[in-house]
């Protein structure tokens, strides 16, 4: 286990009423060493001795923070002790100082413009969520304003146009959300100035806008990048699952492995493209494709495709009986499973056992969340024998 940071110099004021840092008042030293228990009693069936790289920082590590607009036109997080009602965090420890700024000036400036809170229960209402995005590489901000309905444009771009010349953020995004859903996502209508972030992994540039995922802690999202690719033996034909703008696929097809890449989002897919072709990649070593794992699989089934190593990077439900069966299917040596959920974990690699023998080799957790109980895991599963399972039930 490696060594972790220095301790905190002080607590967050917003300690008793936000639940963003639950385990702040514990040792880092202490949070590690539960992580770590955590994981080996979770996947003791499985695992014995789990590696952990700790974080790098214990502060200002994450790059995106989502505020929500509450009943009483309060911006910040919701409280500790009624998910109904929000509180303030004007002096959160987990964005940048920049972003805080930005983050205060929205906070006093939001009930002035009248604009009413969105009501999941009445379906009224006008913003849902204030949204803070930032590159740790080139300390580029991007604020997006989620909201229930498309009229106030007018109010909007004085907004944005005052955010720009305040030299508050970078970019400015608008984005609508009809759904009657609590959802922190919508379809851009406009944006001002430079509306996506470039952040740098081991030398290598991603680009992407307010509609792609990235793992929030870029620092150690280097790590964790580092380690899987390195688990990739040479010259293997790679499928990456759930690729997002292309963390793993980019430096793995800079390798010289043949990468394919599969994610719903269609932002992600068009950035992994674009990253890729930035840096020279040709079209014959990489492709990126839209589209939903369990439909895609299935095809690719159907045409004969054959990977020796399939990366899975899932969003925390993990996957299904579905996708393990189709995916064992492209006779694959090797999955390299990243989660950020260990009880999917686990239960995955229960059901993954009633279809194949394997063994696990190099677990590894990386902290990419302190003061929280959540880890990013890390298994090198190897195939060892596929099961004879019924062919049917795609």
């Amino acid at each position: 286990m490696k060594s972790p940071p220095s301790e905190l110099t002080s607590l967050c004021p917003h300690l008793d009423v936000c639940n963003g840092c639950p385990t702040m008042r514990v040792s880092y030293a202490d949070q590690v060493s539960a992580k770590q228990k955590t994981i080996q009693n979770t996947l003791q069936y499985y695992v014995e001795i789990v590696e952990m790289v700790s974080a790098e920082s214990l502060s200002f590590y994450r790059n995106r923070a989502d505020f929500w607009y509450d009943p009483a036109q309060k911006l910040g997080f919701r409280s500790k002790n009624d998910r109904f009602e929000g509180v303030s965090v004007p002096s959160c420890q987990l964005v940048s100082p920049r972003a805080q700024k930005l983050y205060q000036f929205l906070q006093s400036r939001a009930p002035a413009l009248g604009w009413q809170p969105y009501s999941v229960m009445e379906q009224t209402g006008y913003l849902r969520y204030v949204v803070i995005r930032e590159s740790k590489s080139t300390r580029g901000l991007l604020v997006s304003f989620i909201t229930f309905t498309r009229d106030k444009e007018s109010e909007m771009e004085g907004l944005a146009n005052e955010l720009l010349a305040l030299k508050l953020a970078d970019g400015i995004i608008w984005m609508h959300h009809p759904g009657f859903n609590d959802s922190v996502d919508g379809e851009i209508i406009q944006e001002w100035g430079i509306p996506l972030l470039v952040e740098t992994l081991n030398g290598i540039a991603f680009n992407y806008n307010a509609k792609c995922f990235f793992q929030t802690n870029p620092r150690m999202a280097e790590k964790l990048q580092q380690y899987v690719i390195d688990l990739v033996p040479e010259k293997n034909a790679v499928l990456d699952l759930y690729c997002g703008v292309g963390l793993f696929s980019i430096p793995l097809a800079m390798r010289g492995h043949l990468v394919k890449g599969i994610e719903m989002g269609k932002e992600s897919i068009l950035y992994a493209r674009k990253n890729a072709h930035a840096l020279g990649l040709n079209d014959d070593s990489f492709s990126f494709e839209v589209g939903d794992v369990p439909k895609v699989l299935q095809v690719m089934e159907k045409a004969n495709e054959k990977y020796d190593t399939i990366i899975l990077d899932p969003p925390r439900s993990g996957l299904s009986k579905k996708i393990w069966r189709r995916i064992l299917r492209l006779q694959p040596k090797q999955f390299i499973y990243v989660s950020c959920n260990l009880d999917a974990l686990k239960r995955d690699l229960e059901w993954l056992e009633e279809y194949a023998e394997f063994k696990i080799e190099n677990p590894c957790a990386f902290d990419l969340f302190p003061h929280t109980t959540h880890v990013e895991t890390v298994l090198n599963i190897k195939i060892e024998k596929v099961k004879e399972y019924p062919k049917g039930g795609f």
